[in-house]
């Protein structure tokens, strides 16, 4: 009698047996993989192609979270009068523009950060094994320092800003459109103002500026990450610390670069018809000061101290979760 319950049983063992292991929760807390271990492969995938999957979809969903504080700030951020209350403008925006006109520019910003954000998280840990390796640390083993992440931050951010500028030129100008904007009708102004030239204005000012941000959001949240694995509160909210990390990763990379991030959209923004545009980073520093003062340097720096923080932390956890999901059919593939 007992011999239909022992099949059964068995049965149940096959079945149990062949199923796929189940994928863990997102962001579960797992060993640092310093922005991903691109030279590991997901089952049909290869280690750039994990990281170009968590890049865009990080780079879609921290567009999107930043864009209407983005807009805002841009406008008020060019405008050379004194400066504007944040209310006065958001209520001009909208009414002009209606609540979509907050994300006016969102297409733009996703069709550059994309690339941008694939890039960055694929590019990273190329950048961190060969320093890492320069440096010894390979034969010594163990993590990466902070300095080694540093300098692969700064490095990555060269490469991707070198590749993706004309594209954040073309946001910047759709964003700061009163009314309709259509690319068509930028890609004409762009062109009649100096062309391919017009597309790189204020590049001198992003890539001073864009080696320490990155520099240090990659330096910041790793070592963060590494540091504070093991604590009790990272083992059971390893999401929410991650976005605690990725907020100060942004914030103290943002208080650093800020008067050039003012030069760089301005230049962007007014192209050759402004004397700003025909300046050396140095150069267009000093005009700045000298008109506005360190006020003018810094106008909207307080929703900027909420916008780019909040894009850096949503973006880093973004990626690690997407890649965490990816890592048990990673595993599954190293084992065939």
């Amino acid at each position: 009698p007992d011999q239909p319950r022992i099949a059964a049983a068995a049965g149940v063992k096959k079945v149990l047996a062949a199923r796929p292991p189940s994928a863990p929760a997102a962001c579960a807390p797992m060993a640092s993989s310093s922005a991903g271990d691109a030279s590991a492969s997901a089952e049909g995938l290869k280690g750039w192609q994990v990281t170009m999957i968590s890049g865009s979809i990080s780079g879609a969903v921290a567009t999107l979270a930043r864009q209407p504080i983005q807009r805002l700030k841009w406008i008020r951020q060019v405008d050379p009068g004194q400066p504007v209350p944040y209310g006065t403008v958001l209520r001009r925006t909208v009414q002009e523009g209606g609540v979509l006109g907050l994300f006016r520019g969102s297409t733009a910003g996703i069709v550059r950060n994309i690339p941008h954000s694939s890039l960055v998280y694929t590019i990273y840990p190329w950048w961190e094994r060969n320093i890492k390796a320069a440096l010894g640390g390979e034969a010594r083993g163990g993590e990466s320092s902070f300095g080694t992440r540093f300098f692969a931050g700064f490095a990555t951010g060269f490469c991707a800003t070198v590749a993706t500028h004309p594209l954040d030129t073309i946001r910047v100008r759709i964003s700061l459109t009163q009314g309709e904007a259509k690319l068509a009708d930028i890609l004409s102004d762009v062109g009649r103002q100096g062309g391919v030239r017009a597309l790189y204005h204020g590049f001198a000012a992003t890539m001073v500026g864009a080696g320490p941000r990155l520099a240090l959001g990659f330096g910041v949240f790793e070592t963060l990450k590494v540091e504070l694995q093991k604590s009790d509160a990272y083992q059971r909210y390893p999401t929410a610390c991650k976005a605690v990390f990725g907020y100060l990763a942004g914030l103290s990379g943002e208080l650093l670069i800020y008067p050039l991030d003012t030069v760089r959209r301005r230049q962007q923004a007014l192209g050759d018809g402004s004397p700003l545009a025909r300046k050396s980073v140095g150069q267009a520093i000093m005009m700045v000061f000298r008109q506005e003062g360190l006020k003018g340097m810094y106008k909207g720096l307080a929703l900027n101290l909420i916008k780019n923080p909040l894009a850096t932390g949503v973006s880093l956890t973004v990626n690690d979760c997407v890649k965490d999901m990816l890592r048990p059919y990673r595993r599954r593939a190293e084992g065939r």
